[in-house]
């Protein structure tokens, strides 16, 4: 026997853009009615945001606590500081707020937050060159990838209680990427802007692209915004 969610979203999918006789428009309606009176107040979109920072901390922080540190990257132990705590705070705040319901607002911010960590990354390089070939650091890719593949893996399965949109997701992966990235910061001693740009920045982009090409093709379990 169908839940009236099911009956709800089986009405939504078999409406279709919009419906076309009465009978099905009182289908629709029917289920809608059904679903609410068995689910008067919805879950608090929060919610699972919390779980998914809880999971960034977990990932991200103890991936930094467990790696050597180095401050042979940064120009300076204070732009350190503002840099990682820059990291932090994306993936702290951005692992809510990429679910935040309604405007883009939100997730503008998030994605502001990340492009103003990365320019600070950057910008407080220190220039110092270990000496290795360039293309051994894509080892820091690897890393940072790793760190984050279980909170986005969590972050597409939560995506599929909603209908998620492309922007939800990006960012979502964005801020779940900002945990590696602040372990490669605080453990990297290549401090080239090359190395920070490519290893250390570029692949959260490619990893949040990838989140939102992997999520076109995951089923949503229900159509609710």
């Amino acid at each position: 026997m169908k839940t009236p969610e099911e009956r709800l979203d089986a009405a939504v999918r078999g409406a279709g853009a919009a419906p076309r006789s009465d009978e099905a428009l009182q289908a629709l309606a029917r289920a809608a009615r059904e679903e609410l009176a068995a689910h008067p107040k919805p879950r608090p979109w929060w919610m699972d945001g919390l779980v998914l920072l809880a999971l960034n901390l977990v990932m991200g922080v103890g991936a930094s606590a467990a790696m050597s540190w180095s401050d042979l990257q940064h120009g300076s132990m204070t732009m350190r500081s503002v840099v990682a705590v820059a990291w932090l705070l994306v993936m702290a705040v951005g692992s809510v707020l990429w679910l935040r319901p309604g405007a883009m607002t939100a997730r503008l911010l998030v994605a502001g937050g990340f492009v103003l960590a990365s320019l600070l990354a950057i910008g407080g390089a220190s220039g110092f060159d270990p000496g290795a070939p360039f293309f051994r650091g894509i080892g820091c890719a690897f890393v940072e990838c790793g760190i984050a593949l279980i909170p986005v893996s969590v972050l597409l399965l939560i995506s599929t209680r909603f209908a998620a949109s492309p922007s939800h997701v990006f960012v979502g992966a964005l801020a779940a990427a900002s945990g590696g990235a602040l372990a490669l910061h605080l453990h990297c001693s290549n401090g080239t802007v090359a190395h920070v740009a490519v290893f250390h920045l570029l692949p959260a982009v490619v990893l949040a692209s990838l989140a939102v090409l992997v999520r076109r093709f995951l089923r949503p379990a229900t159509f609710v915004p």
